[in-house]
């Protein structure tokens, strides 16, 4: 089943179905590769197409386990014999799995010690949006194709689960617009009222009125099958007067998004716009994948010290390595983020330095950003804000680089992230308090 924020898949009990022996002294494993469970011996990184592609198969089914340092044929634990499962970055799991299947996988991993032998194991959720697609070709992977967990093998989908599977998502939604339906006539469609998280926007037969800005990011919803006296799931119940506003309601400049995940953090950096909760999006960057995204533009609307932001950040309940990175980033006394050299006498120096001339004169075409965007982006890695003009650079990017990010290779992703990094850092940081 798919994970809920607030839970674990690694659970005492599931883990010692996992490692259930044949005998108090023996080290052969009584469970079998299946639907939900796989082993390797060993893990490396140089096998993530064959990682990604069991990734994909778990969650086109029901999710499962991929277990490294164990025989399949027989069972046996043999444990880790290397240092790489304990060393992996998540980030680049992360990056590894979304640069080859879409939508993104949710997933998780531990180390564990089973027998006196260090095993480690990765979990990846059933998908809530069915199908997970194969985004390119290489090693056993195929674009295009889809994924499922036949028994103990992952195999390319036959049509009988493929068309389970469609059939499966369209009455997901029409169970979703049923119960909808059923609320708004068990209330009376007269009574019912809309409310639009983006806008604050709360309209009905009625009229509407607005949510203040300050109010709609505490928003939250209980997930169906959930109560507050059982579980302690977060509400909030509107309480207080409702006061008109002073003169027309207008669009706020302010954005708010539903949700916070890398393009609304690179868009409202390069929009330069204030946002509602700059805590959030510093939460935000913590969960990413990779630790180059803009983070002082964010940290100065707070009103923070540097030192304050590091005190909330190592608060934050997030997963993975990305915040230990980014503290790293925060207490670095000179932080340096450059690709490439401008000095050397290849091509792709001398194509640095002819473009950072350009972007010091002003002179960049169409075909400089289309044809010759990743040395662009690495040329801009040495700019001097001193010397150029900031608001062409961020008009520059908002209109040739970031319409392209959904496209991107993740070379050319990183090196815009890093670009982006730059920027801030040579904008933003000298206002940090």
């Amino acid at each position: 089943m798919p994970l809920h924020k607030s839970e674990s898949a690694f659970t005492l009990d599931t883990l010692q179905r996992i490692f259930s022996f044949e005998s108090e002294a023996s080290d052969r494993l009584i469970s079998r590769e299946n639907t939900h469970l796989e082993f390797k011996e060993s893990f490396n990184m140089g096998s993530a197409d064959d990682y990604a592609k069991t990734a994909a198969a778990f969650a086109n089914t029901q999710g499962g386990y991929l277990v490294f340092g164990v025989k399949d044929q027989p069972r046996q634990v043999i444990g880790l014999k290397s240092s790489h499962f304990d060393s992996l970055d998540a980030g680049k799991l992360t990056l590894a799995l979304n640069e080859r299947f879409s939508p993104e996988i949710d997933w998780e991993m531990l180390v564990w010690e089973a027998r006196g032998r260090k095993v480690g194991l990765l979990y990846f959720a059933q998908a809530g949006e069915k199908p997970v697609v194969c985004t390119r070709s290489g090693g056993s992977i195929q674009q295009g194709a889809i994924y499922y967990r036949y028994r103990g093998r992952s195999e390319a989908i036959r049509y009988p689960e493929l068309r389970k599977m469609l059939n499966d998502e369209k009455q997901k939604e029409r169970d979703l617009w049923l119960r909808q339906l059923r609320k708004m006539s068990s209330v009376g469609i007269g009574k019912v009222g809309i409310l639009d998280l983006v806008s604050g926007e709360v309209s009905g037969a009625q009229g509407k009125f607005f949510i203040s800005e300050e109010l709609l990011p505490r928003l939250q919803f209980l997930q169906a099958g959930r109560f507050v006296e059982q579980d302690g799931a977060p509400a909030l119940r509107l309480l207080g007067d409702l006061h008109a506003s002073e003169g027309p309601v207008l669009h706020s400049t302010i954005k708010v998004p539903t949700s916070i995940r890398e393009p609304e953090i690179l868009e409202a950096f390069l929009r330069r716009e204030p946002v509602l909760s700059p805590p959030d999006y510093i939460r935000a960057i913590c969960s990413e994948s990779s630790p180059y995204q803009p983070l002082y533009f964010f940290i100065q609307q707070t009103s923070e010290s540097i030192s304050d932001t590091v005190a909330a950040i190592q608060a934050f309940q997030v997963r993975g390595h990305t915040r230990n990175k980014i503290i790293a980033r925060l207490n670095s006394a000179h932080e340096v983020v450059r690709i490439g050299t401008m000095t050397g006498s290849g091509q792709p120096a001398a194509k640095r330095r002819e473009l950072l001339m350009k972007l010091h004169n002003k002179t960049l075409t169409t075909t400089d950003m289309e044809e010759e965007k990743i040395r662009f982006l690495e040329a801009l890695t040495h700019a001097e804000f001193n010397e150029v003009n900031v608001d062409y650079v961020f008009e520059l990017l908002l209109a040739h680089v970031l319409p392209t990010v959904a496209s991107m290779s993740g070379n050319m992703m990183t090196t815009f992230r890093k670009a982006l990094c730059h920027l801030d850092i040579e904008t933003f940081k000298g206002k940090v308090i």
